[in-house]
């Protein structure tokens, strides 16, 4: 009994119609007579009443077809199971990625060309209690807690439109923009906190007139005129310097850390610390030193 009479048997059973089913096959209607004949031989049953020219299952075939179903299905979907039977043994790596997303993925892209079997699983929720590495920004002057390691730090840029006066300024005080119109981010967003506190601590409230939840669109307004507002120094790409001019602030604590906590269970995982060790030097290379 082979494979592919059972698969040929099952097709002309729900066709009830040899050349039918032998067209679904794309095989030749001689090829599936000749192994329904043969599998009828094996199993020294008929599997079909035959009258002239037409075929109907009868309770030998019904009975066949019933016992065959689940097991022909299971074995269509093995090569998937055993798939993902296989990256099951593969290490996953929980990532809450809260900040600098742009850079922690193209660096995964990176460490999945030459690690292929390390699989991870992103999240941006601000609480993820199965993660167990996680990317976040803090202010400079925060001090760290034993299970954070600082990956970069950045400083904040004022973004004007390249026809502003402050354009061509070498750097600017941000009390002296009281007047100016701010584009920013929505206050839920980890870049606004942290803006926001830097703003506090120097006694500075921006005229915020514009707010999105989507960094491309602050960019966008700044670009078109409508406003000011904070820039990363690494996190977002450089823009058109014909649109948007980076006048650096003329404030020490004007700046963030870009940090990875590794909880102290995750210190234990090899994949994790392996990767951490690659994504420290991948961002030295790549960003601090190309930069």
């Amino acid at each position: 009994m082979e494979l592919f009479q059972l698969k040929y048997f099952l097709t002309v059973a729900r066709f009830e119609h040899v050349t039918k089913a032998a067209e679904s096959l794309h095989v030749a209607q001689p090829a599936v007579s000749q192994a329904i004949r043969h599998l009828e031989e094996e199993l020294d049953v008929s599997l079909f009443d035959r009258e002239n020219h037409h075929i109907a299952l009868n309770s030998n075939g019904k009975y066949l077809q019933n016992r065959l179903l689940p097991i022909m299905s299971a074995l269509d979907s093995l090569p998937e199971d055993l798939k993902e039977a296989s990256l099951q043994n593969h290490p996953v790596i929980h990532m809450n990625l809260r900040s600098a997303s742009a850079i922690i993925t193209n660096c995964i892209i990176a460490y999945r060309a030459i690690h292929p079997e390390i699989r991870f699983k992103l999240s941006q929720k601000p609480e993820d209690p199965t993660a167990d590495y996680f990317i976040s920004a803090v202010r400079c002057d925060t001090e760290l807690l034993p299970s954070q390691h600082v990956l970069f730090e950045e400083d904040f840029y004022l973004a004007v439109p390249a026809n502003s006066k402050l354009a061509s300024h070498p750097s600017v005080k941000l009390e002296k923009t009281a007047n100016e119109s701010y584009v920013s981010l929505e206050s839920n967003r980890p870049l606004r906190t942290i803006c926001d506190l830097i703003c506090q601590s120097i006694s500075f409230t921006p005229n915020i007139v514009y707010e999105s939840d989507n960094p491309e669109t602050v960019r966008d307004l700044i670009a078109a005129g409508l406003g000011v507002g904070f820039w990363p120094q690494y996190c977002w790409k450089k823009p058109d310097p014909t649109q948007v001019a980076l006048v650096p602030i003329d404030n020490s604590s004007c700046c963030r850390k870009v940090v990875a906590s590794i909880p102290k269970a995750s210190t234990q995982n090899p994949a994790i610390m392996e990767f951490h060790t690659y994504l420290t030097d991948w961002i030295n290379k790549n960003l601090i030193s190309g930069n």
